[in-house]
């Protein structure tokens, strides 16, 4: 990429020689040098690049053999002399340490050096915590404990090497005999820094689960001094139980002596397994700190054991809980908050009063913005509820657009105000308003001759990631760029980013910078053609599918969701395999959803058979895509052919759908205007439709 940047500063100057000069045979010849230099370039980097794959083929054998090799050294040494101008020196320079680590073939002061002279790849790799563990294996104390003093933060092992340390050297000049005291019943003497370091140790061992055998002989002294007291072991119960740190609870438990306490730890793990044993330790239990500790934590775990739809809803029995252990009223109103949250749409009448009554007293934003949905399906009134939210909630696009459309006398006003934002509802302002959609872009400055030349090492070692295909490393240098950056940096970065079509790193640089008016860089041209080639014939516009694409991806070809939704168009491989056997389309496993023809091939398909079902209806076709047609019939159900357009969407009840919906219809729009397409914010099929 540095050769590309260079690339381009020869061509300016040949253009700006070529306009002051008609000398052809002198044009030819710079054109002619020009091309020799780019070739020379070029060939000089492929075989960098051969250099550098054979480097870490040599490191990776050794790894595998399990053993330090000087003659397979020795040549990587070599390569590495060759590949001192290489964009990747800094992965070389780290892929040797690592090496070295996993062969513990290193000194300490390679690792110091490299700390200092590579901080980004040192602070991902956690790599300032080694030392102590080498030290501590070659029982090298005083280079230990002088070097964990500049370190932030330890590693819990690593902690328990440095007070390992510690307490032996206090144990050495007190000459203490922890077993000879334990068996005459003899007090142990105390310095002051013995003291201290017990005083640490108390809230270590409260804070943290097991703990490794380095801590093994400073827990015992401090046990066997007293310190290890029911209080503390209650205090690291509780936290386990909050923590969901079953195996530990357990262990914890094992290693008591006391029967009463053992009884405690006994009902906290039933507790945890069971949630609704609540009401019996409730009852079993007394009142204090940490019990109600417990109790507050339990409350929400029991709520989610009962069917949403269960008869007698009642809050009145959690109402006694709370009295009995003196909740405060902020923590009642939590309880309130989460048992709503669980029975909202609980079908009770007597239910549905409480919760409406509750919800005027709570003035919670999040249930209140669930009632006006609820109000908006029902098509009830909604100024009833818009009064309760928060001044900065009732603020938000989505309900001034509400507020315009239940109060007639203000309404243009507020759309007027709405139109000239940024977003879906000032799209749907401008429709009520019977206007085109207007957009204003603010420039956009490219990266200085100044700041080329600041950010080339980085860009380099970015461009030669990307063209190793090593997407996921380049772009943790993107985010190291980005952010050492200024504002301003960063938009001349990302619309570089977009000249080179790293289309996902210019979109990642605009949501480093929230730079969210910067559409044009935001939503690239990204894959136009192919876009094209797998829409013909088709009832899917570019716009829309590459809507979808940019929300489900955000240009990331690598991407996997949680659920294993892969690639650019987010496909799951059982989507993708149904959609190929269906279309006559090639499909051979997850693999292909990784390549960005073969994802948008597959995508494409899905979202034409969508539109099959969803006719020219790109709210219900994204509703699908992103939740499945299952639930947008049941919406489509509940909704019996009632709603308008705005009325369904805001009344999707999955806040991800719906800001989905929101966000590709947005997208489309953007993208019609940014490259020069007819401007359609909204169908006519999507605006007559009654959902």
């Amino acid at each position: 990429m540095g050769k590309k940047i260079l690339f381009v500063y020869l061509a300016m100057c040949l253009s700006a020689w070529a306009t002051q000069s008609q000398s052809s045979p002198e044009i030819e010849k710079l054109k002619l040098q020009w091309q020799n230099e780019q070739q020379n370039i070029y060939r000089q980097l492929e075989k960098q690049r051969v250099n550098f794959l054979l480097l870490e083929t040599l490191l990776r054998e050794m790894e595998r053999e399990g053993k330090f090799s000087n003659a397979i050294f020795e040549r990587v040494v070599h390569l590495e002399a060759m590949l001192l101008d290489y964009p990747l020196i800094e992965e070389i320079k780290w892929a040797i340490l690592n090496t070295k680590l996993k062969l513990n073939a290193i000194s300490q002061e390679e690792i110091l050096h490299f700390i200092k002279q590579y901080p980004h790849i040192a602070k991902r790799n956690k790599l300032e915590q080694f030392p102590i563990e080498m030290w501590y294996k070659q029982q090298k104390w005083s280079e230990l404990l002088a070097y964990s003093d500049k370190v932030g933060e330890l590693s819990v092992a690593n902690q328990c090497r440095v007070w390992a340390v510690q307490y032996q050297s206090q144990a050495d000049k007190l000459q203490l005999n922890p077993e000879a005291a334990q068996a005459n019943n003899l007090a142990q003497p105390l310095s002051p820094e013995l003291a201290q370091l017990l005083a640490k140790f108390d809230d270590f061992w409260i804070n943290n689960g097991s703990l490794p055998s380095d801590c093994a002989n400073l827990e015992a002294f401090w046990r066997d001094q007293g310190l290890k007291t029911e209080d503390k072991v209650k205090q690291k119960a509780v936290k386990l139980w909050i923590t969901n740190a079953k195996a530990e609870l357990s262990q914890l438990a094992l290693n008591n002596q006391d029967v009463e306490l053992g009884k405690w730890l006994a009902d906290l793990q039933k507790l945890l397994s069971e949630p609704n044993y609540l009401q019996h330790f409730i009852a079993k239990q007394p009142l204090n700190d940490l019990n109600k500790q417990l109790v507050l934590h339990a409350f929400p775990k029991l709520l989610k054991t009962l069917p949403e739809q269960m008869q007698n809803v009642d809050f009145a029995p959690y109402q006694t809980w709370a009295e009995q252990w003196q909740l405060s009223e902020n923590q009642v109103r939590e309880w309130k908050i989460q048992f709503l949250q669980r029975f909202f749409d609980n079908t009770t009448p007597q239910f549905q009063q409480w919760r409406d009554a509750q919800l005027a007293e709570l003035k919670e934003d999040s249930l209140t913005e669930r009632r006006l949905r609820m109000a908006i399906w029902q098509k009830s009134d909604l100024n009833r509820w818009l009064v309760l939210l928060s001044p900065e909630t009732r603020a938000k696009a989505e309900w001034r657009y509400w507020l315009a459309k239940s109060q007639p006398a203000q309404q243009a006003a507020i759309f007027q105000q709405l139109a000239t934002e940024r977003g879906f509802y000032p799209m749907l302002a401008a429709q009520a308003l019977g206007q085109p959609y207007q957009l204003v872009l603010p420039a956009i400055n490219k990266l200085t001759e100044q700041q080329t030349l600041k950010f080339k090492p980085q860009l380099n070692r970015i461009a030669e990631l990307r063209a190793l295909k090593r997407l996921s490393a380049a772009k943790i240098v993107w985010l190291d760029l980005l952010q050492a950056a200024s504002f301003d940096e960063k938009i001349a970065l990302s619309n570089f980013a977009l000249q080179q079509d790293w289309f996902d790193l210019a979109v990642e640089g605009t949501i480093q910078a929230k730079a969210w008016d910067y559409l044009s860089l935001r939503l690239p041209n990204a894959y136009s053609d192919w876009f094209e080639l797998n829409l013909q014939n088709k009832k899917i516009t570019k716009t829309f599918a590459m809507a979808i694409a940019r929300q489900e991806s955000a240009w990331n070809a690598q991407a996997r969701s949680h659920a294993n939704a892969i690639g650019l168009m987010q496909l799951l491989p059982t989507t993708a395999s149904q959609t190929a056997k269906a279309n006559q389309l090639s499909y051979t496993g997850e693999k292909d959803l990784l390549d960005p023809f073969k994802n948008i091939m597959l995508g494409t398909a899905h979202l034409a058979e969508l539109n099959e079902t969803y006719p020219n209806n790109r709210i219900l076709i994204a509703a699908a895509y992103n939740a499945g047609p299952h639930r947008v019939s049941r919406w489509l159900e509940r909704a019996n052919g009632t709603l308008a357009m705005d009325e369904f969407i805001a009344s999707i009840p999955f806040v991800e759908t719906r800001g989905y919906v929101q966000n590709v219809l947005a997208y489309d729009y953007y993208y019609q205007f940014l490259y020069n397409e007819t401007l359609v914010s909204f169908t006519r099929d999507e605006r007559e439709r009654r959902y």
